[in-house]
């Protein structure tokens, strides 16, 4: 079956046009725009096309297209109503009856600059070509020496984007008006597509993935691939499109998951960071049915599973900071983005949450705290295939890899060993100057199967596991005996920042986690959930009197030059803001009250009622300097 792939489409929308033939949903096509009722613009010539342009390649006749006469203007699509490049022609709507589609006299919803759609057009041809090899041009090996790859341009509001081909000849795109204002990555999607299409054209014998994995029908990698496509002549839109978002939410899946397939295409950079950039041209070209990518990559690169097991792991460590030329400087600021979810057990470890747990191919990014550097943690590993509440699996297949990703303050990365197998304990010293801390999880089963597109989450391999650590824990829990009595605590800050008269600048102060979580017998994120109920915010006035009024933003207050509770206005100086999600205070001055040299005293505090009438206090105090 070839639903799901016979006419791959994407909608970055989320229109979908999965139909059994390229035929039945052109058919259907016509016949809606036959009956639109949107009023067709006037007359106006648009040139014909050069001599030059129609005689270096053939224009493809369809199939479907009978006896249709390019040449005549009454013809559905027609020469009059087009323009050409090297390797490309654009036929656009009969609706635009005479005017250029980009003709300031087509309302602008319908306004579509052609000259800017064949240069695009033209700069993904090269890419897809000369750098990713998804055809060998000049050398009698493809259809593209004899054909132009076509574009047509319906004139309609509804969002088309859709590239395959005809006839298992040539690759074509279908597009509406709205996908080309501007010409952007979603053409180069469909470009993308149409050069997939184009592979079985050009080879036949199961080349270019024309079948689904599993024996199911559906095949997501021409998604995951047309987006890679496209990402190489708009890198950053790896990380700033919608898809990236999915991508951290659901990285743990198998990598040819069908429910993320518009969003794991960082595969194809590790791909390509190992092999090259014609990679994935390769791969594509070189599959043979039933293959799916994987089997594919691990015969074409000679590896076994064992060694592609070691592969997913190296690039999931790699991925965990887009540690990948290709990506390192544009996923800077998206490091620390992947999601997770651990349930913590009664003996003080977590295991694994079941919408969270690797599949094959998938993988767990987990922040861990940072110890001192020179500290060495350990993670003592245990697999758990087939534990209750999980998909079941053969566990005599399952495996795992795992190990940690240490990422410096200069942006050194710094990896461990990679340990396997179902148990196991896991040893890491960390590096001076760490910044981020990270324990990887792969799911390496012994013998790879393919993921199916089925819809159905419930029979998705998983391969569940429990983790303990020493000498640190998942960010954000502290090793504190939650049976102990809270005490009272203390911390005191030395800060200072530059005198400024016309903004409210300051500094933050990142209190002691462990110190407070200990003091008051608490995971932090319990301390964040009892603000306001059994914890309270206080400011502590000069004389050590507590004071609930906030005068500042949130958990916050505005303080005179005795380190009193004032409100803004003449007599502020500081102002100091808890934030209860991060354990920040953010010190700042008010604009022009303060002079170089000045010090202040300010503390707050917060109040745990751990019983009626059993309170203990966490003074904050920080000693001010204006520069």
């Amino acid at each position: 079956m070839f639903m799901k792939i016979n006419l791959v489409s994407v909608n970055r929308r989320g229109l979908s046009f999965l139909c059994n033939n390229l035929l039945v949903v052109l058919s259907c096509l016509v016949l809606l725009f036959a009956s639109c009722k949107k009023e067709s613009p006037g007359k106006e010539e648009v040139k014909a096309p050069k001599k030059s342009e129609l005689l270096a390649l053939s224009i493809y006749k369809p199939n479907e297209f009978g006896n249709m006469d390019y040449n005549d203007s009454t013809s559905t699509w027609s020469y009059k109503r087009s323009r050409q490049s090297t390797h490309f022609i654009v036929f656009w709507d009969k609706k635009y009856q005479h005017y250029d589609p980009g003709s300031q006299s087509i309302p602008a919803a319908y306004r579509v600059n052609i000259d800017d759609l064949l240069a695009k057009a033209e700069s993904f041809y090269e890419h897809n070509v000369t750098e990713l090899k998804f055809a060998e041009v000049g050398v009698a090996k493809s259809n593209l020496d004899k054909y132009k790859l076509m574009i047509f341009l319906y004139y309609q509001d509804q969002w088309l984007a859709t590239g395959s081909g005809y006839d298992d000849v040539i690759g074509a795109l279908w597009v509406s008006p709205n996908t080309c204002q501007p010409v952007g990555s979603t053409i180069g999607h469909e470009i993308g597509h149409s050069f997939q299409y184009q592979v079985f054209c050009d080879l036949k014998n199961g080349a270019g993935f024309r079948y689904g994995f599993g024996g199911n029908g559906g095949n997501g990698f021409w998604e995951q691939t047309a987006q890679w496509q496209s990402f190489q002549s708009y890198p950053k839109e790896a990380f700033t499109s919608y898809y990236f978002g999915e991508y951290v939410k659901n990285y743990h899946r198998h990598i040819i998951h069908e429910l993320p397939r518009y969003a794991n295409y960082f595969i194809h950079y590790y791909w390509t960071y190992k092999h090259g950039i014609d990679m994935i041209g390769k791969l594509w070209r070189g599959a043979r049915q039933p293959e799916d990518p994987v089997q594919a990559y691990m015969r074409l690169n000679g590896i076994t599973t064992e060694q592609f097991n070691d592969e997913i792991y190296d690039a999931a460590t790699r991925l965990t900071t887009f540690d990948m030329d290709a990506l390192r400087q544009n996923g800077k600021d998206y490091i620390g983005k992947h999601t997770y979810k651990m349930n913590q057990l009664a003996d003080g470890s977590f295991q694994v949450a079941y919408d969270h747990c690797p599949g094959t191919t998938g993988y767990n990014v987990i922040p861990l705290n940072v110890p001192a550097g020179g500290t060495v943690i350990s993670a003592a590993f245990t697999g758990l295939p087939n534990a209750a509440g999980y998909n079941q699996v053969d566990a005599a297949r399952a495996g795992w890899r795992y190990g940690y990703v240490a990422l410096l303050e200069n942006g050194t990365r710094v990896y461990s060993n990679m340990s396997k197998g179902t148990a196991g304990t896991a040893s890491f010293t960390v590096p001076a100057n760490c910044s981020k801390l990270w324990f990887i999880v792969t799911g390496a089963p012994t013998i790879y199967s393919p993921h199916a597109w089925d819809d159905n989450e419930s029979n998705d391999e998983q391969w569940p596991y429990k983790v303990k650590f020493n000498h640190t824990n998942l960010l954000g829990y502290i090793n504190v005996d939650e049976n102990a009595i809270p005490k009272d605590t203390s911390f005191i800050y030395d800060v200072s920042f530059p005198l400024d008269m016309t903004a409210y600048s300051g500094k933050s102060v990142s209190i002691d986690l462990t110190k407070l979580a200990t003091a008051f017998a608490l995971q932090p994120a319990k301390i964040t959930q009892l603000m306001g109920s059994s914890i309270k915010f206080y400011a502590v006035e000069s004389n050590g009197s507590l004071n609930a009024t906030t005068t500042a933003n949130g958990y916050g207050h505005w303080f005179n030059a005795q380190g009193n509770v004032i409100n803004w206005g003449t007599d502020a100086r500081l102002f100091s803001e808890y934030d209860a999600s991060t354990f920040v205070f953010s010190i700042g001055q008010y604009p022009g009250h303060n002079a170089v040299g000045d010090k202040y005293t300010i503390r707050q505090a917060l109040v745990y009622e751990y019983e009626a009438g059993k309170k203990v206090q966490a003074t904050f105090t920080f000693n001010v300097k204006i520069e």
